[in-house]
């Protein structure tokens, strides 16, 4: 075990969180923005990604509650457990002092990524539920009601930033630890952000293929669109890949850094782009190939970039790296770890480095 950084053993259902919160944030963000701007040709794309939206989402808070080792109380992310325990001794829900005491059980730790996260897995639930309603019974009650203008526009702008704010968080929360890889760069957002936007767009691609409630047109723009995405998403691997230094040679020496670079890149990025070159963006084989080896590359990259790290540490020493950041500071001398003594150009070590 390494002595300076621990592995926060997280298995599948992390893993599967990160992926379908991806497709299910990018589905809804790009579902709204369709809805906002686009026609009334397009209004097939749009419900299409709903449909999407919230049964994944769905998925992803109950594989966090699977993943917690007393899965009974993960309320206790969002509600103080002492308040709550209090409101029902008074007689929760059944006398007005009790609803009293749990007006004050809502728990926000804003300086938590945790915290926030949990909210805002809550809130985006409750967004994608109501949209999932309309798309699926467009002339139903609720879905009149919906489409007031003053109640569509507050849920597109409410589900829309908290969409957005989901597909780019998970990768701040790696940025926070002291994991390798994950401390050592701040492109994990922006990467895992323009992952959930190809994902999604290519989401709603197939599933408006095989429902076939799409006009042709709209289906063309959003493979454009697709294109674009990927586009975004290779720079910013590009640069993700750049700003790991010299831990990119440790990392392409590991078998999960080796599924994370060249599965993300070949079958995530590169071919798809070579699919729509070779093949043109519209038709249905280029559109199906394209979108499903993008669902391909997003899952390689968040599998790989969850499993890389436990890898490297696991190897320890074998690898011909170092572990902590002072190990590279002669013993009493250089910048110590009082904020005070820190320089005005310090550039604190990385968890793991091959010797130079």
């Amino acid at each position: 075990m390494n002595l300076f950084v621990a592995d926060p053993n997280w298995g599948w259902w992390i893993i599967l969180y990160f992926y379908l919160g991806g497709i299910a944030a990018g589905a809804f963000f790009m579902a709204t923005l369709i809805e906002l701007f686009g026609g009334e040709e397009d209004e097939g794309l749009a419900r299409a990604g709903y449909l999407i939206a919230f049964p994944l989402i769905s998925l992803c808070g109950l594989f966090l509650v699977l993943d917690l080792e007393q899965p009974l109380r993960f309320w206790h992310m969002l509600f103080k457990s002492e308040v709550v325990k209090e409101a029902f001794h008074e007689g929760w829900p059944w006398s007005g002092s009790s609803w009293r005491v749990m007006a004050h059980a809502p728990l926000l730790k804003y300086w938590s990524p945790m915290s926030v996260g949990s909210w805002a897995l809550l809130v985006f639930s409750l967004c994608s539920f109501l949209s999932f309603v309309s798309a699926l019974w467009p002339d139903g009650r609720l879905s009149r009601w919906l489409h007031h203008r003053g109640i569509r526009r507050t849920l597109q702008v409410v589900g829309c930033g908290v969409g957005f704010f989901i597909a780019a968080y998970t990768g701040s929360l790696l940025s926070a630890t002291n994991q390798p890889i994950w401390s050592d760069s701040v492109w994990i957002a922006p990467l895992f952000l323009t992952s959930a936007a190809s994902t999604g767009i290519a989401a709603i691609i197939l599933l408006a293929r095989y429902r076939r409630t799409a006009a042709a047109d709209a289906l063309d723009r959003l493979e454009w669109a697709n294109l674009w995405a990927l586009g975004l998403e290779a720079v910013a691997f590009a640069v993700f890949l750049g700003s790991l230094g010299a831990l990119l040679v440790p990392t392409l020496s590991s078998w999960h850094g080796r599924v994370f670079v060249f599965g993300t890149l070949c079958l995530g990025l590169l071919m798809p782009l070579a699919v729509h070159l070779r093949l043109g963006v519209s038709g249905q084989r280029s559109a199906f190939l394209a979108a499903s080896l993008a669902l391909v590359g997003g899952f390689l990259l968040r599998y790989g970039i969850l499993t890389t790290p436990p890898e490297l540490l696991a190897r320890g020493p074998a690898a011909q790296a170092g572990f902590g950041p002072e190990e590279r500071r002669p013993r009493g001398e250089g910048t110590g770890a009082d904020p005070g003594n820190r320089p005005a150009h310090f550039q604190p070590g990385s968890k793991v480095f091959t010797d130079e």
